[in-house]
């Protein structure tokens, strides 16, 4: 029974650290996808007033690189460099209150079902500045880490299983001792 307890606690330990190395590496990758649109953000909010967005607008896909939207004090799309559906997308009120009420907020934005953007949000001048990019080269990365961890996973449980039953045959297979 304590071999069994023993090789329950290692696959169990190795479940554990398998599982915090996906969850720290999942988070790190959605987080970096805040930081081009944190530095498109940031130098849209210092430019604000001296023009408007001017670039050409592209139409909101999973290949959607880093975008910008200028928002009103009434909520609604003032200027942008990317359209969904031939119009500037509108983000949920809530997303551009918290900024203006915390000074920034970074959130995942689903405009619609498989479109998935990073947003950052931060206000100026009465109004607020979001950019975004799409979440799509970080989901497929993510689902390759997710990969080769679970393989590395499993086979170290099987390492582990094999190494029990080895151990477990030679034990059977000893000569009792004679006395």
């Amino acid at each position: 029974m304590r071999r069994v307890i023993g090789w329950l606690t290692a696959a169990i330990i190795v479940t554990l650290v398998f599982g915090s190395v996906y969850g720290s590496l999942q988070q790190l990758g959605r987080r970096s996808a805040n930081a081009a649109p944190a530095a498109a953000a940031a130098a849209e909010v210092q430019q604000l007033g001296s023009e408007t967005l001017t670039a050409p607008r592209l139409e909101l896909t999973p290949d959607t690189g880093v975008f910008v939207i200028v928002y009103g004090a009434d909520n609604k799309p003032v200027s942008g460099t990317v359209n969904l559906h031939g119009t500037l997308p509108v983000l949920p009120p809530g997303v551009l209150q918290s900024a203006r009420d915390i000074g920034s907020d970074a959130v995942t934005w689903e405009p619609e079902p498989g479109l998935r953007m990073a947003v950052v949000a931060r206000p100026a001048a009465g109004k607020v500045v979001v950019a975004g990019q799409s979440l799509t080269p970080y989901e497929d990365r993510d689902k390759m880490v997710q990969f080769f961890l679970a393989a590395g996973w499993l086979g170290s449980v099987v390492v582990l299983a094999a190494g029990y039953g080895a151990t477990e045959l030679l034990r059977r297979r000893r000569p009792l001792p004679t006395s």
